[in-house]
C-alpha cells in the first residue's frame, strides 16, 4: 500500500529582505552560528536595507558599492559589513532572488591589527579601584583575573557555568558551543584566580542552578561583553586611565605570555586561534621589546662609541692615529 506524503510546495523567491534575513538567520542557527554572530547578521543586514530601501528590488549592486565605499570607512568596518552581506547575498542567490550575488568580486581589505599593551602599573591601579565588599566588585575582579590568566574571549568567559570550572585543578573548559571557532579547549589559571572565583561563588543564591553563568548579573541573568566593557571603562575613569576594553585583557594575556618566554604554539591553542597567523600578531610586539633590549645591552654597542675623529674601540681610534694599543691591532 502506497502512502502519500504531503511534501512542501516549491518555495517561491523571497518577497522581502526581512523575510530573507529571517530565513538566512534560521539557516545559520541550524549550522551552529554563535549568538553574537547571529546578532551581527541581524544588525548589519537591517542597517543596509534601511539605509538603501530600494536595494532589494532595485540596483542592489550599486547600493552595496556605495555602502562599502563611503568616505571615512575603516578597513575593519568595511570587512565587518562584507563578512555579513557576502554570505547573506549568496543565500539569496540560492533561493532564487538574485541571478548573482551583488557582492561578487569584492575582496576584504587588509587591516592593521589593534593590539593594546597597557603598563603593569595601570593594571594595578585599575584593580585597586574595584571594591570587593559586594557581588559586583567580587565578580568583576574574578572575571578580570580569569581573563588575564587564561586569555579567554570575553564572550567565552561570560558563558562559563559552574560545572565548567575545576577550582582544585585550576582549569576551565571552554565548550564548543560557546567558542568562537566552535572548537572546545581547556584553559588554566593560577591559585590567586581560583581564590577569587571561589569568593564569587560564595555569593551565588541557593536558587541559582548550574545554568546560571559564573559571571552573571546580580539578578542571576547572563551578562554580555558590551556590559563588561562599559564596566571596565568606569573603573578606568575612576583610576585616571584612558580607554580600557574587555578585549584589552585578552591582548595583555598574549603579550605577557610571550614576554615571559611562553611558546607560540601553546599560546595559539590557549587562545583558541584557528591558525597560527592570528597569534603571530602578538609576536611583533614582543620582538620590538627584544630589539629595544638589544640596543641597550648589545656588546658591540657598549664597546663601540662614536668619537670626534672616528669610532673608538677600547681606546683605539679607528680612522685616526693612536699609538696606544697599536701593537694589538697588528
Amino acid at each position: 500500500m502506497n502512502r502519500k506524503t504531503n511534501l512542501p510546495a516549491e518555495a517561491s523567491p523571497l518577497e522581502t529582505w526581512k523575510e530573507a534575513m529571517q530565513d538566512f538567520i534560521a539557516l545559520r542557527k541550524a549550522q551552529g552560528a554563535a549568538p553574537r554572530t547571529i546578532q551581527g547578521y541581524r544588525e548589519n543586514i537591517s542597517s543596509f536595507f534601511r539605509k538603501y530601501s530600494t536595494a532589494w528590488d532595485g540596483p542592489c549592486r550599486r547600493c552595496l558599492l556605495h555602502y562599502l565605499s563611503q568616505d571615512g570607512i575603516s578597513p575593519a568596518t568595511y570587512n565587518v559589513r562584507l563578512k555579513v552581506l557576502h554570505p547573506f547575498f549568496r543565500f539569496c542567490v540560492s533561493e532564487g532572488k538574485f541571478p548573482y550575488s551583488p557582492a561578487d568580486g569584492l575582496k576584504y581589505r587588509r587591516e592593521e591589527a589593534r593590539i593594546v599593551d597597557h603598563p603593569l602599573e595601570d593594571i594595578k591601579r585599575l584593580l585597586s579601584v574595584i571594591r570587593l565588599e559586594n557581588f559586583t566588585g567580587t565578580r568583576d575582579r574574578a572575571l578580570f583575573l580569569f581573563s588575564l590568566d587564561t586569555g579567554a574571549r570575553p564572550g567565552e568567559a561570560l558563558q562559563l557555568r559552574p560545572c565548567d570550572i575545576d577550582l582544585n585543578g585550576k582549569k576551565a573548559v571552554i565548550r564548543p558551543a560557546t567558542s568562537k571557532t566552535r572548537t572546545g579547549r581547556s584553559v588554566f589559571f593560577s591559585g590567586e584566580t581560583a581564590g577569587s572565583i571561589r569568593s564569587l561563588l560564595a555569593f551565588r543564591k541557593r536558587e541559582w542552578d548550574d545554568s546560571v553563568p559564573v559571571f552573571c548579573t546580580r539578578q542571576g541573568t547572563p551578562w554580555d561583553s558590551r556590559g563588561w566593557t562599559g564596566q571596565l571603562a568606569r573603573y578606568a575613569k575612576r583610576a585616571g586611565l584612558s580607554r580600557f576594553s574587555a578585549y584589552d585583557i585578552r591582548h595583555l594575556h598574549a603579550i605577557t605570555f610571550l614576554r615571559n618566554g611562553g611558546n607560540l604554539m601553546t599560546l595559539q591553542r590557549e587562545m583558541g586561534h584557528a591558525d597560527l597567523e592570528m597569534t603571530r600578531r602578538y609576536l611583533a610586539i614582543t620582538e620590538e621589546d627584544i630589539r629595544k633590549d638589544h640596543e641597550q645591552a648589545s656588546p658591540v654597542a657598549s664597546l663601540l662609541t662614536q668619537g670626534k675623529r672616528g669610532n673608538r674601540i677600547s681606546g683605539v681610534l679607528i680612522g685616526g692615529r693612536s699609538k696606544k694599543n697599536m701593537s694589538r691591532i697588528a
